[in-house]
Formats: C-alpha cells, structure tokens, sequence
C-alpha cells in the first residue's frame, strides 16, 4: 500500500515538473550574450521551441527556435555578426526594445507564427508572417524592416490599430490585410503589392514616392497622391481623396 502511495505521488508530481516546464518562461540576463550560451539565461536554460522568452539585455542570435517572445524596453534582439541568422518565433512576437540586424554585418531573418505587436524600433532585414490562422498586427511605433512578408496566404492579417511602414516592401503574397474600423495605414518610400487590402472606413496614405503594385482595395480612402505600378483594382466602395 506504501509502495502504491509513493508511486502515485512520484507520478503526480512528475506531471506537475512537465507542465511546469511546457509552460516555462526563460528570460535572459541584462548582460545578454549569444542565444547559444548558458550564460545569456538566467537560470542557465537556452531556450527551446516551446519556451516562451523574454529578451532583458543584447541577445545574439545563431540559429534559435521559441514559442512566444517579448524583447522588452532594454532589450535587444539581433544576429551574430558571423553570418545571416533565423530565429523562428512559433507564438506572438512582441517588441518593446530593439529588433535590428547586427550593425554593419550581414541580416537577421524572423519567422512568426502568431500576432505581431511593434511598441519599439523593428528593422531587421526580413520578417516572414507563417501562421495558419489570422494574425493580428498592432503597431504604437513603426516598422521599418527591410521586407515583411505573408508567407502563408491561407490565413489573413488583420490590422488592429494604425500601421506605419517605413522604407519596407510588403508583400501579402495575394492574401488579405484587413484594416480595423476607421484606421489608417501608412507607408513611406517603399509599396505594398500583391493582394487584397479590405477595410472599414479606413484609410491609405503613400509617402515619399510609395506605390502600390497588383493590388484589390475594397473599403478604403485612399489619401493625397497615390502612385500605381501595375494591376490596382479600385473598388466601388472606395474613395479616391485628392484633398489631403
């Protein structure tokens, strides 16, 4: 009967240790380091695709996997100088530091599967959206990456707050960005081709010779100047406003 008790609780708290873990969250010291290193984590755990992470200080990445990510106001996320690196965020992306390729040397790839929030500077080269399901962005500062693109077009991206892209090419890679109730989207310098932009009673405004390129719009105001490159389809419930 003791046996059977010990064995029990033994079992009990062995499934309570693996939930724990599942659920762990691994933050990085101030001090940071190399993703790869021990010594970047406190508590000396790298992190793996299902850890959610926290980035407190300079994390270098060379080749990393995660579930949801916060890089946090004195953090930041870039490559190792050596070479390009991906880091592959399986959940939410949210920065509130500093996303960036390592000054001067070579680009910072990201993957990222659930919704992305920008509250700080994100201008790493190359931004890769792969979830299945819609995914929400929401932006407070602008997003001034090189390229974000949706690489998976059986979902959709939803806008839930104004969106600023600065020098960025955006390719919806001929899915959907749905802009929020009154919204407004704003690119400066670089275009935004390849599929459907519907809103609601939402806004466009292209700045510094931004264009748009094979292009549905459906639901949307269209403001000041708006250069075309090819193939824009402009639907009945736009507007075209010469005003602004």
């Amino acid at each position: 009967m003791k046996q059977s008790i010990f064995t029990f609780l033994a079992a009990a708290l062995f499934l309570v240790f693996s939930i724990h873990k599942a659920d762990a969250q691994i933050h990085s010291t101030t001090g940071g380091g190399s993703w790869n290193d021990t010594l970047t984590w406190v508590g000396w755990t790298i992190p793996g695709p299902n850890d959610d992470v926290v980035i407190e200080g300079p994390v270098d990445v060379t080749g990393a996997e995660c579930n949801n990510l916060v890089v946090q106001p004195n953090g930041v996320l870039q490559n190792r100088s050596y070479t390009n690196y991906t880091l592959r965020v399986n959940g939410n992306l949210t920065n509130n530091g500093i996303i960036r390729n390592y000054p001067g040397w070579y680009n910072l790839y990201i993957t990222v599967g659930g919704d992305l929030i920008n509250n700080g500077e994100w201008s790493n080269s190359y931004t890769y959206l792969t979830g299945a399901q819609d995914q929400h962005l929401m932006f407070t500062k602008e997003f001034s990456g090189y390229r974000i693109e949706d690489a998976n077009n059986n979902s959709s991206l939803i806008a839930d707050s104004d969106l600023i892209f600065k020098n960025t090419k955006i390719d919806l890679n001929g899915s959907q960005l749905r802009i929020g109730q009154g919204a407004k989207l704003y690119i400066y310098g670089e275009w935004l081709f390849n599929g459907q932009i519907i809103g609601s009673s939402s806004e466009i405004y292209l700045y510094d010779n931004a264009f748009l390129e094979r292009v549905t719009v459906e639901n949307v105001a269209l403001k000041g100047i708006i250069n075309v490159f090819s193939s824009v389809v402009i639907e009945e419930e736009s507007v075209i406003d010469l005003g602004e």
